[in-house]
């Protein structure tokens, strides 16, 4: 319940115009192309299917704020549409799923950020919530799309005022229910679920660096 207060907060923070607000540093959006290294939970199954793990891998992706409102002198907030894709290998699963497969996730997060005062660095708080894909790469399993929510935090270095450097840790969570059936195929003898989820939050850690770009 306290995770889901924060992302509302933030998100009614960022959507609410306020008097006088202005473009923070002269912007009116900035892009985000990063790179980073995610760390992944593993995914228990129904009965005794066992556990799915993932590998932990490189990940890479695209950010998009724009300015929000000014809440005093020094903070203000933006709005933020965060895009990841990650190919993560098996580290161990149940029988049955072949150990060379990959599974792609791709997230898609709608939220904000809260950024402090600071002269060349300044740190900010960032939540969003939307999407996330999760597809195995060989095409007879299906793929699978869950709720899903992102927290971070980080800082904003701009030696320049059009170019910068971000970093951030972000918490991501993705709800994969009992409904969520990632390695199931369908032939001509009916459908077969080699592993089925059986209830559980998908919980990844990512660390990222990227270049932002202010217009």
């Amino acid at each position: 319940m306290r995770l889901y207060t924060l992302l509302i907060a933030v998100l009614m923070l960022v959507s609410v115009p306020a008097a006088g607000a202005g473009k923070a540093d002269d912007y009116k959006f900035s892009l985000t192309p990063f790179v980073g290294y995610r760390t992944t939970s593993g995914i228990d199954g129904e009965g005794d299917t066992g556990e799915l793990d993932l590998e932990d891998e490189p990940v890479a992706g695209l950010i998009l704020n724009g300015f929000a409102r000014k809440i005093n002198a020094r903070d203000y907030t933006e709005w933020e549409v965060y895009v990841s894709h990650q190919s993560a290998g098996i580290a161990k699963a149940p029988g049955g799923i072949d150990p060379s497969l990959k599974v792609d996730i791709t997230h898609i997060l709608v939220g904000g950020t809260y950024v402090g005062g600071g002269k060349t660095a300044r740190p900010y708080l960032s939540a969003g919530i939307g999407a996330a894909h999760l597809r195995p790469d060989q095409s007879e399993y299906s793929s699978d799309t869950s709720l899903a929510f992102g927290i971070g935090v980080g800082a904003h270095v701009f030696p320049e005022k059009r170019i910068g450097l971000r970093t951030e840790v972000r918490l991501l969570g993705a709800v994969i229910d009992s409904s969520s059936a990632l390695f199931c195929s369908s032939g001509s003898n009916g459908g077969n679920c080699v592993f089925r989820a059986n209830g559980d939050l998908l919980f990844q850690v990512e660390f990222f660096a990227g270049i932002t770009g202010r217009f």
